[in-house]
């Protein structure tokens, strides 16, 4: 005690008498210049206070710089005026660990020469997160990585059974871009490979429940002479192949150029546009231009097809212009499959709804006619009006493009000739009239019947001469002769006869009790086909 009490004693006297500094040692040294008090020992360490954390915590005006050890942490703890600071003597962090500061300079920065990881976060929980870069100010970045050295990569995302890399945004009201790649160097700004050449899995997959595109590419350099989107395929499989549920699978527009451009250099059987539509309705492919001299759908192949369409019960290929070409082709044609029946020597012709076969043509087209005689009942003519002239007996028809009384009882449609071919043909045309009179006095004289054919072209009656006439006085008249025409198909012909009498004189074509059937008839056939 008395050992104690001199210690204490020599300690206080020295603090008054030595320059403010205290050394406590064995070897008889005086303290560092720099410090108030220095302790030295090769056996003894310096002990402070010790105490749980809830004591330290209840430590009234704790003054800044306070030291306590606490036996709970099993670390030295210090006061910076306003928090407790967890420190750490053996050289690293004790977790949890949490700072604030507000730097301009990096709060953290570790430099690391040799070819490990300056920082590495890993975590084994199920959901953990290895490492989590957040950020709440405007127009900050959460992560920031920056390389310099040739070949280096400012980041590398690795991963052995799960995602390398994942961006999530959850606010819907945020429309900025969740992913911005800036490139002003002349490499690539994004490669995707994946190396497992047994994978079936999409290399690039995306997918958006929005109402904008899925993926947008704008090439802004007007010097730019190199596809926006250029795809190669070395495998047998399609280069590019769209599918939509109810809307289009591929739209190409160009105001210059092609809308749409497909070429291969393979064999036979491949295709350079390929469209598939497997819904009721639609197009597989659809090319529109709205430009002189150029085209929807533009095909080039130096070895195989060029543009192939496939439908099982639909349209393959369909093409629509309102001035121009549907469809213009520079080298062959080939039509065959289904019910076009191609052969040797046929020609190509179609029925009314321009369904295309392959025919075998005749020598000459077999369009030959003729009718005779009058239906009975035929009316008197009245004066100074033209009357289709309703014939009886169809002696012929080899093309059936006449339509008589027998197979149509209609009388607008009977007794019609309907044009199949453009070209020229040759009409016949005799019409017998018999005149009566009911006055004493006879005034034949001044009677005149005529007969015209009529021809209906697009709904319009025209006329054509020469007018078949009778100027002979008596009670028969006789109104015949012939004449070429150059028809249109889909032109319609017939017979219209008229009579100008005088005073009480009345004519009728071919009265029955005259048995006179022979000297009216109507006859024509195909000369040349155009």
């Amino acid at each position: 005690m008395k050992k104690l009490l001199l210690l204490g004693s020599m300690i206080t006297l020295a603090f008054f008498t030595n320059a403010q500094s205290v050394a406590v040692n064995t070897d008889g040294t005086t303290a560092h210049g720099s410090s108030i008090f220095e302790a030295k020992s090769i056996n003894k360490g310096f002990l402070i206070p010790r105490m749980t954390s809830a004591q330290r915590s209840a430590i009234i005006s704790p003054a800044l710089g306070l030291l306590v050890f606490d036996t709970d942490t099993k670390t030295i703890w210090a006061y910076d005026g306003t928090n407790w600071k967890n420190l750490n003597t053996s050289g690293s962090l004790t977790l949890p660990y949490s700072q604030g500061v507000n730097l301009a300079t990096p709060g953290f920065e570790v430099s690391n020469q040799g070819i490990g990881a300056a920082i590495e976060g890993s975590s084994s929980a199920q959901f953990g997160i290895g490492m989590t870069a957040k950020t709440t100010g405007e127009g900050s970045w959460g992560l920031y990585a920056f390389s310099n050295g040739a070949g280096s990569q400012s980041i590398r995302s690795y991963a052995d059974n799960g995602t390398a890399f994942y961006g999530e945004n959850n606010n819907p009201a945020n429309t900025n871009t969740l992913m911005n790649l800036f490139n002003k160097g002349a490499g690539k700004t994004g490669s995707f490979q994946l190396a497992n050449n047994s994978s079936t899995s999409a290399n690039v997959q995306i997918a958006g429940n929005h109402l904008g595109e899925q993926l947008k590419i704008y090439q802004t350099n007007a010097a730019n002479t190199q596809a926006a989107v250029s795809i190669e395929n070395s495998g047998t499989g399609t280069g590019v192949e769209a599918t939509s549920t109810t809307g289009d699978g591929v739209i190409g527009t160009s105001n210059t150029g092609y809308g749409i451009k497909g070429v291969t250099n393979t064999a036979l059987g491949k295709a350079g546009v390929h469209g598939q539509n497997n819904g009721t309705a639609g197009s597989g492919v659809v090319g529109v231009s709205h430009t002189a001299n150029t085209q929807g759908v533009y095909g080039n192949s130096n070895n195989g097809i060029g543009v192939r369409g496939l439908s099982s019960s639909g349209t393959a290929l369909y093409g629509s212009s309102t001035t121009g070409y549907a469809l213009e082709t520079n080298g062959k044609i080939k039509i065959a499959g289904g019910n076009t029946t191609p052969g040797a020597g046929k020609v190509l012709t179609s029925d009314a709804q321009g369904n295309a076969t392959w025919e075998q043509p005749a020598s000459t087209p077999n369009v030959a006619f003729r009718v005779k005689g009058v239906i009975d009942g035929f009316a008197e003519l009245p004066s100074n009006t033209g009357v289709k002239l309703q014939f009886k007996t169809q002696e012929y028809d080899l093309s059936g493009n006449y339509i008589s009384i027998n197979e149509n009882g209609n009388l607008t449609e009977a007794n019609v000739f309907y044009v199949p071919f453009n070209g020229i043909y040759h009409f016949s045309v005799s019409v017998g009239f018999t005149l009566k009179s009911s006055s004493a006095v006879s005034h034949y004289d001044y009677h005149r019947a005529s007969a015209s054919l009529i021809i209906i072209r697009n709904g319009v009656e025209m006329t054509f001469n020469p007018t078949f006439e009778d100027h002979d006085p008596g009670i028969v008249a006789q109104a015949n002769g012939s004449t070429d025409l150059m028809l249109q198909a889909g032109d319609k012909v017939y017979v219209q006869v008229s009579q100008i009498t005088y005073d009480l004189v009345t004519a009728y074509v071919d009265m029955p009790i005259d048995d006179y059937d022979f000297r009216t008839f109507f006859s024509g056939h195909l000369v040349i086909k155009l």
